[in-house]
């Protein structure tokens, strides 16, 4: 048959099954004609002629001599076409407290925030900090700095003064948006004291835009700090966009990776912005009628490519919650559903098994009723999570978009279709996006051909959404994502194997990257945390199987000689503080064993792949001939159990 862009368009290419086989073979036989009949779906300031200038380690730019601006795909083109329709939907803490904000509204208040910000000075030159709660400024400000073309990094609420700091020196910020506090779980969180601590552990001068939400008292820098709202109150509604090429990068997201300092991934314009706004459209219904809420936080980029820039830029509504699945009470999230009709519902296998342990009182004061896809992000979601998500949540009526992704590949390039049928009960992450060819090497770099045979994961073709790189580096993009394989294709870092229907299954990490309630983190960062207090001498961090977050962090901790008896008997307390207080609460050790001795090889390399079966129960630890310590073993499994 013919193939021409319009049908490489089809809004159905993820519902029926011989339109979806046509279009990727094609797509892997043409990717550039392919990516060329997408180009529409954006508007452009000055539409690309060029598709993809290829280039070795990554280094492929798309659509390079177009011209575009990502706010104005996102909000003036919808605001023009229909203005009263609502974009964003901010709900609070209690169902009383929501906000409906129309794309009219939101452009007026992106405008407001973006000339506030050219009032004090930025420009394209700068950097700018986003530490925001999930709050209509935090994506005021994100969407102002993409039409101001303010390159920006968006870090985690949750995250510690040290955590900030560290961002915000690799990426040279000198400037930082942030709240005077964050309400969570009933609780008040004080973002601006946290500002505070990371300016003073950066020790420069870093001036702050504070949204003063709570209302709450805060220490105050008449020479650094500036109220939104009063620098805010008496700014234009209108801001013109600023231009920007394609492969300009539109923000950086740190993520960790197999050495302790996070990487800065950058993302460029255009190819990103087209990447997850086609994906959104396909794996989870973005539509102009559909309401999506995908509960990541922003500073994320499961709730960044979707719930802010796919949603938004395909004209759909799109929910931001402030508070968290179990309070105030554990069926907030589906009253929520219900009460804002939200069609396709996007969360974390570690938010479902949570709920799961309350399933009768989650479930039982909502209907779901509007829901029509249901998707999960992040990490493998298991069996039984799977069939209460389907049968309970969803009443057996629900496509589940078990999706596979990565903060370098700009979004997700893998998911089944949607459709019950295709679906099969926990497990494979669906099918290939358009262009994607995944592929399977063993140790030797032979591509596996057999079904059912484990190997490292690699993405064959370049796909637009992918980082442009790794920001203050220009080798890192290099080392660690394509210098794995001697065909210079992009290492995911995972592991998995196919099965007879060509469906692949993620096993887990080929690194020491931990996944953490769909959360990726450094083992390494955690060890130089625990490392750098006064009573610890050596320390491994590893991931064991946890029932509630996928994988649990698991720190094996050799304390100094010499120490009192209340520092041994207050070391875990000491430690575990220690590490929420210097990264975060999500990073802190679900346990933390005091032992004697760590196993190590005879060149004195600590050997986690023993630990990792300690921490999981096991007992076979295979080829033991590399260790030189092997009584430490049983030492280890013995001081665990007492």
């Amino acid at each position: 048959m013919k193939i021409d862009e319009q049908y490489l368009r089809r809004d159905d290419a993820w519902r029926d099954e011989e339109v979806y086989k046509t279009i990727y073979d094609y797509s892997l036989r043409d990717i550039e004609g392919y990516w060329r009949a997408q180009v529409p779906r954006l508007s452009w300031i000055r539409s690309p002629e060029i598709i993809m200038q290829r280039g070795p380690h990554g280094t492929t730019k798309w659509f390079p001599d177009g011209k575009i601006n990502a706010c104005y795909n996102c909000v003036d083109r919808h605001a023009e076409a229909n203005p009263y329709k609502t974009a964003v939907i901010w709900q609070g803490e209690g169902l009383d407290e929501f906000e409906y904000i129309s794309f009219k509204k939101l452009k007026e208040e992106v405008c407001r925030f973006a000339n506030t910000l050219t009032s004090l000075g930025l420009t394209r030159s700068d950097c700018v900090t986003v530490y925001m709660p999930m709050v209509p400024e935090g994506i005021y400000a994100c969407l102002a700095c993409a039409r101001l073309g303010i390159p920006y990094t968006a870090v985690f609420a949750g995250f510690s003064p040290n955590a900030i700091a560290l961002r915000m020196d690799d990426c040279n910020s000198n400037f930082i948006i942030s709240c005077d506090a964050n309400r969570r779980g009933g609780k008040m969180f004080p973002l601006k004291q946290n500002v505070d601590a990371a300016r003073k552990i950066c020790n420069r001068k870093i001036r702050a835009l504070i949204v003063k939400r709570q209302g709450v008292d805060v220490d105050w820098d008449d020479g650094l700090d500036i109220d939104y709202y009063e620098a805010s109150k008496n700014q234009p509604l209108e801001c013109k966009i600023q231009e920007a090429s394609s492969s300009d990068d539109l923000f950086i997201l740190y993520t960790s990776g197999s050495v302790g300092k996070p990487k800065g991934v950058t993302l460029g314009t255009g190819g990103f912005l087209l990447f997850s706004m086609i994906t959104g459209r396909y794996f989870f219904n973005l539509f102009e009628n559909e309401v999506f809420w995908g509960s990541g936080d922003i500073g994320w980029m499961g709730g960044h490519a979707y719930p802010l820039y796919s949603s938004l830029c395909n004209g759909t509504t799109s929910l931001f919650f402030e508070g968290i699945p179990t309070y105030p009470r554990n069926s907030i999230f589906w009253e929520i559903v219900d009460m804002h009709k939200v069609t396709t519902f996007n969360t974390a296998p570690t938010v479902l098994r949570a709920m799961m342990q309350h399933s009768d009182e989650s479930l039982s004061t909502s209907s779901r009723s509007s829901l029509k896809h249901l998707g999960v992000f992040g990490e493998v979601l298991n069996k039984e999570a799977w069939l209460w998500y389907f049968n309970e949540v969803g009443g057996g009526r629900c496509s589940i978009v078990n999706m596979w992704g990565q903060t370098e590949l700009g979004g997700v390039p893998t998911a089944p279709l949607c459709n019950i049928s295709e679906m099969k009960a926990y497990g494979h992450i669906g099918r290939q996006f358009f262009g994607c060819k995944l592929i399977l090497k063993d140790e030797d770099d032979v591509t596996i051909t057999t079904p059912e045979t484990k190997g490292a994961m690699f993405i064959e073709h370049p796909l637009p959404g992918m980082l442009t790189g790794i920001f203050g580096s220009k080798t890192a993009m290099k080392d660690t994502y394509y210098s794995q394989s001697g065909d210079d294709i992009y290492f995911t870092g995972d592991e998995a194997y196919f099965d007879f229907d060509g469906n692949h299954w993620i096993t887990g990490r080929a690194d020491d990257v931990l996944n953490v309630s769909g959360h990726r983190i450094s083992p390494i960062e955690i060890e130089e945390v625990i490392a750098g207090a006064d009573i610890v001498a050596e320390v491994s961090v590893v991931g064991f199987p946890h029932p509630i977050k996928g994988e649990g962090i698991f720190a094996f901790v050799v304390l100094k000689k010499g120490i009192t008896d209340e520092q041994r008997t207050n070391a875990e307390k000491t430690l575990s503080d220690r590490v929420r207080r210097l990264i975060s609460p999500i990073t802190k050790p679900d346990v933390i064993a005091i032992v004697d001795d760590l196993p190590k090889t005879r060149s004195g390399k600590i050997m986690r792949r023993i630990l990792r079966g300690i921490a999981a129960n096991k007992r076979d630890f295979s080829d033991l001939t590399t260790i030189s310590n092997p009584e430490c073993i049983e030492a280890i499994m013995t001081s665990i159990k007492n």
